[in-house]
């Protein structure tokens, strides 16, 4: 008999998915080297390095990232499909993690997209694997969609979230999920009690990040003004992202129990925001605790690998 193949399935979440970094670590710690990755979104990133042997380099990026250098790579538009194009957070990616067409990585790798007029669920199997992660990347309303494959596409996350069913289709035999989708049952106190989140109560932005910030107006005013103010309505990005939450909480509960996993890991991400790409070394740390806490659970999937050589 064959060995049997252990496939991935990385899931949206915006900055939450720099856990999946944490996760990968301690799964290979423990044995768990992936035969497949399949990603949707920052999952697909993250899958994308690793699967092309990058994982080092995007870690080593994201943990030097301040809020500064996150403000910097927001390249803002009035004309596009979304508050930012994008281009600039892949360009900086793509240079720390290179690229190269998905059919020459030594894993298999599949990242999921959305065509934004149709709804249909769209594999990313071949060509250039950054092509590939900005078409899964574009979450509704913040990154402007991308024309890929001769359609425009947003998101994997808004079909399907933690995308087992083209792990399996690309092969695997097991799969391990990473579900980053933040429940609203650990949310509610926000709305209960009507309490600003954390971040709001944190000192404005600093004088240089203010001056970049100055010439933007409008839309943008309001998007800064979400991360920063002491009011306690949300802010545009508070909506947006709890909107995402609540659609991609729903659907994967809807796809997992289609397509279930063999385990599902679930990392408690509640308290971070859509933006909180600065905090990379808490997510992977939250990531790595994770997977240490699940002994006996992987030793489970482990007795599955070894039941089918």
């Amino acid at each position: 008999m064959t060995r049997p193949l252990l496939g991935f399935a990385l899931g949206s979440g915006s900055a939450r998915g720099w856990a999946h970094i944490g996760i990968l670590r301690a799964l290979a710690e423990r044995g768990f080297v992936p035969d497949v990755i399949a990603g949707a979104s920052v999952g697909a990133l993250v899958g994308a390095a690793s699967a092309a042997g990058r994982l080092d380099a995007l870690e080593q990026w994201v943990c030097a990232l301040t809020q500064r250098d996150v403000w910097r790579l927001v390249d803002t538009t009035f004309r596009g499909g979304g508050v930012m194009s994008g281009n600039r957070l892949m360009e900086a990616i793509g240079t720390q993690i290179g690229d190269a067409p998905i059919e020459s990585l030594p894993i298999r790798f599949g990242a999921v997209a959305t065509d934004l007029y149709t709804g249909e669920e769209v594999w990313l199997r071949d060509g250039p694997y950054m092509a590939a992660v900005r078409a899964s990347s574009g979450v509704p309303g913040l990154f402007a969609p991308t024309w890929h494959t001769s359609r425009w596409l947003i998101d994997g996350g808004v079909v399907n979230p933690v995308p087992v069913s083209m792990c399996r289709a690309l092969g695997a035999d097991v799969v391990i999920a990473v579900d980053l989708s933040r429940s609203v049952t650990n949310v509610t106190k926000r709305a209960q009690d009507g309490s600003p989140p954390a971040d709001a109560l944190e000192p404005a932005a600093t004088e240089e990040g203010t001056a970049i910030l100055k010439k933007w107006s409008g839309l943008v005013d309001g998007l800064v003004e979400s991360f920063r103010s002491k009011r306690t309505e949300p802010g545009l990005l508070e909506v947006m992202g709890s909107s995402v939450n609540i659609m991609q909480d729903r659907i994967t509960r809807s796809r997992l129990a289609i397509d279930p996993a063999d385990l599902v890991l679930r990392p408690d991400l509640a308290d971070f925001q859509l933006m909180d790409f600065h905090r990379a070394s808490e997510a992977i740390e939250i990531g790595r605790r994770l997977v240490e806490s699940m002994h006996d659970q992987l030793e489970s999937v482990g007795a599955q690998l070894r039941s089918r050589t």
